[in-house]
């Protein structure tokens, strides 16, 4: 049977999906204001999350109390995140609505101790759902014209999951509707699987992603529902929704590692526009940090001598960069005699790269890219330092 730890499971995948998802806001601090209000809310879900999966397991006296101590600054933290995004301030109505409501249901989670009867869980709860809606609704009568598209993108994004998840707060409480189990830690864990989406600019990738999901989970549960003999609705239900918060949580996961993936690319590009452009060997000084290029060979003149200098700075200028597999496959519409003489000199120097730095003293950088298929993306950051390079005081006579 599937009961009282069901909750508890789910509770724990979104506690893990949260707390990833603010750690990566950690590395993020000078990405923006919205930043540390968004450790704010998510944290503060991490942790209530992962306290009343605690609470489940363990049991430990005033656990239940501290989990409503936590999730009354929601509101709070959820208003700072919608100001943030609107760019203007609340009216000071819902903002002194909201300090209070919070306020008061924290001062009443803290001297709460032991058991929490149905009536003060529901009083503790009213305030928080209801600062929840008005929030809802600063975010739907928004000024659109104030906010750019991509702002605009993100509030959509912001108001979408909270307005799933102010119905799915409801299943957390059993006395009120028949729900075998509490679907909020699924409905957090799409708001930031929403943020996470408009982030990276894909939003209608997203909804074909939660479409995936949703039938992948309702077939996964079917069939172990069914290999299981899981016959009760009711446990179907608690199994679907351990499923789908496994799952969600796998597409956070994969969600932050394509952005921190990204973030590593992308931090070439950066250098290179805080780069030393006055001479050519203060511009490759500035590079050497990156790892594509800290093992960057630069041969010169003398030691190209067998390779006909002048005519290889000519192949070598017809693009940034040059790779080994490409020169091999014969698809740069390079003749023979213009090809070999680089692929020599890469085998010979066990590079994977080729690119012209300098035409007039002729200096050549040679790289490594690690891997065991061309990483396109990479090589398009490096042809554009290359192209930097030939362009800097020095190295374009």
């Amino acid at each position: 049977m599937i009961r009282a730890n069901a909750q508890a499971v789910i509770d724990a995948f979104a506690a893990a999906g949260l707390l990833a998802y603010v750690t990566t806001l950690v590395g993020r601090r000078g990405a923006g204001p919205l930043v540390p209000r968004l450790f704010f809310l998510f944290g503060l879900m991490a942790l209530f999350y992962g306290l009343r999966s605690l609470k489940t397991w363990i049991g430990a006296p005033g656990l239940q109390a501290a989990t409503f101590a936590v999730i009354a600054l929601a509101p709070f933290a959820a208003l700072l995140l919608a100001e943030g995004v609107l760019r203007r301030h609340a009216p000071r109505l819902l903002k002194i609505a909201v300090a209070v409501a919070s306020g008061a249901s924290l001062v009443a989670a803290l001297f709460t101790r032991g058991h929490l009867a149905f009536g003060l869980k529901i009083g503790l709860a009213a305030p928080v759902v209801l600062s929840l809606l008005a929030i809802l609704s600063l975010l739907g009568l928004r000024d659109r014209q104030s906010l750019s598209k991509a702002e605009n993108g993100v509030v959509r994004a912001l108001a979408i999951g909270l307005a799933v998840a102010l119905p799915l707060i409801v299943t957390d409480f059993p006395q009120l509707v028949s729900a075998p189990i509490g679907l909020s830690p699924i409905a957090a864990l799409l708001i930031a699987l929403l943020i996470l989406s408009s982030d990276g600019g894909d939003t209608r990738d997203l909804w074909i992603e939660i479409g995936v999901i949703a039938v992948s989970t309702t077939a996964l549960a079917l069939v172990l529902a069914q290999g299981l003999g899981v016959e009760p609705i009711a446990d179907q239900v608690r199994l679907f929704a351990i499923l789908g918060a496994g799952l969600v949580t796998t597409s956070v996961l994969v969600r932050i590692q394509g952005l921190a993936a990204a973030g590593r690319r992308s931090q070439l590009r950066l250098r290179l526009g805080t780069a030393d452009t006055s001479t050519l060997s203060g511009f490759l000084d500035s590079l050497t940090a990156e790892p594509a290029l800290k093992d960057l060979t630069v041969v010169g003149e003398a030691d190209l001598a067998d390779y006909r200098p002048r005519a290889l700075v000519e192949t070598l200028a017809k693009r940034p960069l040059w790779s080994l597999a490409g020169l091999r496959a014969a698809e740069n519409g390079l003749s023979d005699a213009e090809r070999e003489p680089l692929i020599e000199l890469l085998e010979r120097l066990s590079a994977t790269h080729v690119g012209l730095l300098s035409r007039s003293p002729v200096q050549v950088g040679l790289v490594n890219l690690p891997g065991l298929s061309r990483n396109l993306e990479a090589e398009a950051d490096l042809g554009l330092a290359f192209r930097m390079a030939c362009l800097t005081p020095g190295a374009t006579r």
